[in-house]
């Protein structure tokens, strides 16, 4: 297909500051065009070039632009320096774009401008002009060595995304004109970003959204792939268009648009060039434990066995830095964690997991074994000042950092990760301070600590002073994004990514690569639990970059015990459905400062609904297991269990979203875009897939929760009465629902088919238990009689499933007014079968018209035959059929005919 794709290599010069337009000085010299199929070549000799104020910042003469069409929804702008290599941030999926289909420019909706460059996107499909960089949209383009800034103009003022960032609004800007957003990831305990500038970021750098276009309703999305510090600049003008401007202090303008689609769509199409996400086992999905404060393994063990007394699902228990000898990775205290091997054999024996804690810094000692091996190889970090290991500090007092651009650092990481699952058989590692984090800002001298100063520094946030030696070289940039210094709370960013030893070269400084370290552990993590372990990985992170998805989950990082911080992470969640990490939580009943009954209970409950439900909170807080207040303890209890009722739903959904991409959880407006009120009350209430609406209680004091209902029919699992009637020529309305500590209201949509098992009446604890228990399937059809729904089963930890093809994937098409149900095997395998997977129960809402049908024939795909009695509940109005040691799986099935007589239903296929 290459033939059919345009390259434009278009060579840009500048004009002084003072010449033709002072904000986009760069100009394409028309007589220098070369055209083949997709190639065109501009060039424009220019020696009026100015140098910034500051003299190592120099403009660049002569840029390159290479315009290309990755798929017939995918154009990739690309802006470098014509005469010298610079820094690009990489895409390191290994299958990048490969199911892209491209397609000629010509059909692409783009032009350009030649004095000054500038260039628009047309929607080939409505003819809206949906993005323009040109002199009529007042763009600026700058590009110098240590600045570089684009103005881009879209046609909507409604723009999600930029991360990673704790708000309360999913609309980016939407309470303000202007907005700054500042993109780097960086140590620090969930700002609240409002937009109004400052270092607000946290931990991953995610450079791309999605902006809703009004004319049409749908999405289109942007990647500004740099990952050098930089502001997102957010300006709304008048008439309902935004100007969004990219403001960077390194690398390259590199562009890529995908074109209006839904919002899955989009999605699907970002995640193709970054990575789909990959899939997590099982029983990640069940319920996680944890505190930064067990001090002994005793406090650990006391912790599992109440939660078992106290009868509240326990999937997962996790061992923050206290584990650890001296805070350091990769060992095991011998006298306050003294047993920790045999614990965890224990909780396996239970059918439970065991994650712990790895940090990013390797304790500096020049006999410990993994300094001496990396040190040996050249796998750190190194001092520009020194020209040996750069040194900061981290939990264990100085510290070393891995180079991962070091084949030999994955060698030392690996050696680690080895040691310690010697040591204690994990099941999971948790990735933390890997912005990286430093508790100096530099490069600090080595120093020995007590533990009265390592506790002065969690109260006060820094005991380690810089080193006064310091290189200075980014000291003089013209502009400091988010106004902080670039080696505020990391290491140094002259430090050098150990992959040369020529310390002349910047590209592989960490002005350059600091937010890509964590990808790169992630990577290194990942490759560890699968190849040497031979396991499905889990593995969860704090910070990230495009791309991270593909081997790591994620968690929201230090949050704060508050109402509002619980309401913050429903936006949190749905941004990283975006950037392609959709297992992602938040820590429930929060983290930092103490909680109270009534908001752990209704955090418990709202949480136990996040693909990633975990209780975690800091040393300096009260505890807060679910089990110490009754009224947290019978909300967790039954919310989990709740989960737990419909987690093949999930499990499918996860799995979708790794197969194709896009969104697990998603707003309201994703699945309704038309619908205005559910663009206003996205930020109350989350989607599971298309399926599954969640309203939790929000605020202190409720006792009620009000879901806005688009108009289809809906249905509440609770108790399977419908709450909302799809209403002919109507709109959808908010609803009142009483909402108890004892239970959560879960809504299921009109035109859906979802696996269903009762982990209630079933009091189940594990994960493991819903492999065996009865799956019923529940059909809810839409107002026109239909209804569809998707089931995926496999082992839930086999390596490498979706790669290997070790999963069973069925759909299910009912028509009511065809009395029938469809069962298409999408994908199957020889692997064994689970007792879940056979033929129970069946149970369709909103029956009333089929109050006197009493059979369902069963016909199999090998020609079995089986008939299932129905019995109808007129006041719910739902129609059960069931059929206990039916013998045949759901996959086995072909298809359901109902009220009918099986005999001669049957005759049809003798």
């Amino acid at each position: 297909m290459r033939n059919i794709i345009w390259i434009l290599c278009i060579l840009l010069s500048t004009y002084s500051l003072i010449n033709v337009n002072a904000e986009n000085p760069y100009t394409v010299d028309k007589s220098s065009v070369q055209k083949g199929e997709y190639k065109w070549t501009m060039k424009l000799n220019n020696n009026h070039a100015m140098e910034d104020e500051v003299s190592s910042n120099k403009e660049i003469k002569t840029a390159a632009v290479i315009i290309e069409s990755l798929d017939e929804s995918v154009l990739h702008v690309k802006i470098s320096d014509a005469n010298e290599q610079r820094w690009e941030a990489p895409i390191i999926n290994p299958n990048s774009g490969k199911n892209y289909k491209p397609a000629q420019m010509t059909k692409m909706g783009f032009t350009y401008d030649d004095s000054p460059f500038g260039f628009k996107i047309q929607d080939p499909n409505s003819n809206e002009v949906v993005v323009e960089m040109s002199a009529a949209k007042s763009s600026t383009l700058k590009f110098f060595d240590k600045l570089l800034e684009i103005g881009l103009w879209y046609s909507s003022q409604r723009v999600y995304g930029l991360g990673e960032r704790t708000t309360g609004e999913f609309e980016l800007c939407s309470e303000r004109d202007s907005c700054t957003y500042n993109l780097w990831g960086r140590d620090a305990a969930c700002p609240y970003d409002d937009g109004s500038g400052g270092c607000k970021g946290a931990y991953g750098q995610q450079p791309f959204y999605m902006v809703h276009l009004m004319k049409t309703k749908l999405f289109m999305g942007v990647l500004s792939l740099n990952s050098n510090n930089q502001d997102a600049l957010v300006h709304k003008i008048a008439g309902g268009a935004t100007m969004l401007g990219h403001k960077m202090i390194g690398g390259i303008f590199d562009l890529y648009f995908f074109y209006p689609k839904t919002a899955d769509g989009v999605m699907k199409k970002y995640h193709e060039l970054i990575g789909r996400p990959y899939m997590p086992p099982f029983w990640a999905l069940g319920f996680h434990q944890c505190r930064y404060g067990w001090r002994t393994l005793d406090k650990v063990k006391e912790v599992a066995a109440k939660f078992d007394q106290a009868d509240i699902p326990l999937e997962v228990m996790w061992a923050d830095i206290d584990y650890m000898k001296d805070y350091a990775d990769f060992t095991v205290d011998p006298v306050r964690f003294k047993g920790l091997g045999d614990f965890v054999q224990e909780l396996h024996q239970k059918k439970m997991k065991w994650v712990p804690i790895i940090d990013a810094g390797l304790k500096y000692n020049k006999e410990d074994k993994y300094f001496i091996m990396g040190e040996a190889n050249n796998a750190f970090i190194k001092s520009a000042v020194t020209k040996k290991t750069l040194i900061g500090a981290v939990w264990p007092g100085s510290a070393v950092f891995l180079s991962f651009y070091s084949p030999y650092a994955t060698t030392v990481w690996h050696e680690g990760l080895s040691d310690l699952y010697k040591m204690v058989e994990f099941d999971g590692i948790w990735l933390d301070m890997n912005e990286i984090a430093n508790f100096c800002s530099g490069e600090c001298p080595p120093k020995e600590i007590t533990e009265e100063e390592r506790t002065w520094r969690m109260l006060r946030g820094g005991y380690f002073e810089p080193d006064p030696h310091n290189p200075k070289e980014f000291d003089d940039i013209p502009y400091h994004p988010g106004g902080c210094h670039n080696n505020d709370k990391t290491v140094s960013q002259t430090g050098y990514e150990n992959s040369t030893n020529d310390f002349e070269d910047m590209t592989r400084k960490q002005y350059n690569t600091h937010s890509l370290w964590a990808l790169y552990e992630a990577k290194a993590t990942h490759e560890f639990i699968a190849n040497k372990l031979k396991k499905r990985p889990f593995i969860l992170t704090r910070a990230n970059f495009p791309g991270s998805g593909l081997y790591t989950t994620k968690w929201l990082g230090d949050n704060h015990s508050r109402w509002e911080y619980m309401r913050y992470s429903i936006i949190g969640i749905f941004n990283f459905q975006m950037f392609g990490i959709p297992f992602v939580g938040s820590d429930m009943c929060g983290f930092m400062s103490d909680t109270n009954e009534e908001l752990c209970a209704r955090w418990m409950q709202m949480g136990s609904f996040y693909p990633f439900s975990r209780n975690h909170n800091d040393i300096h807080s009260r505890d807060q297991e679910p089990y110490l207040w009754e009224k947290v303890a019978t909300a967790s209890r039954n919310a989990l269990r709740q989960k737990y009722s419909i987690l093949w739903y999930y499990y499918t959904k996860l799995y979708e979203v790794s197969l194709f991409g896009g969104s697990m959880v998603k707003p309201l407006m994703w699945e309704f875009p038309e619908d205005k009120k559910a663009w206003e009350k996205t930020k109350y209430m989350f989607m599971i897939g298309p399926s599954i609406l969640i309203p939790p209680v929000l605020f202190e004091g409720g006792t009620k929760t009000f879901p806005y209902c688009p108009n289809e029919d809906w249905y509440n699992l609770l108790d399977f009465t419908q709450v909302f009637k799809y209403k002919p020529n109507g709109s959808g309305d908010q609803i009142e629902l009483k909402a108890g500590f004892d239970w959560v209201n879960v809504l299921l949509r009109g035109g859906s088919i979802i696996p269903y098992q009762d982990a209630i009446k079933n009091k189940v604890k594990r994960t493991e238990a819903l492999k065996v228990l009865p799956l019923e399937l529940i059909v809810a059809p839409d107002h026109t009689g239909k209804a569809y729904g998707t089931l995926i089963v496999d082992s839930g930890d086999s390596l490498n499933p979706i790669e290997n093809g070790l999963y069973r994937y069925i759909s299910f098409t009912f028509g009511m007014n065809e009395k029938s149900l469809q069962v298409t095997l999408i994908h199957d395998y020889n692997g064994e079968k689970y007792g879940m997977e056979e033929f129970n129960k069946l149970t369709i809402f909103g029956a009333e018209k089929w109050s006197k049908v009493s059979n369902a024939c069963i016909v199999g795909r090998s020609g079995q035959k089986i008939s299932a009695g129905g019995s109808y509940d007129g006041k719910k109005k739902i129609l059960t059929f069931s059929k206990s040691n039916s013998g045949i799986n759901w996959s086995a099935i072909d298809h359901i005919k109902f009220d009918a007589s099986c005999q001669e239903f049957y005759a049809i296929f003798e």
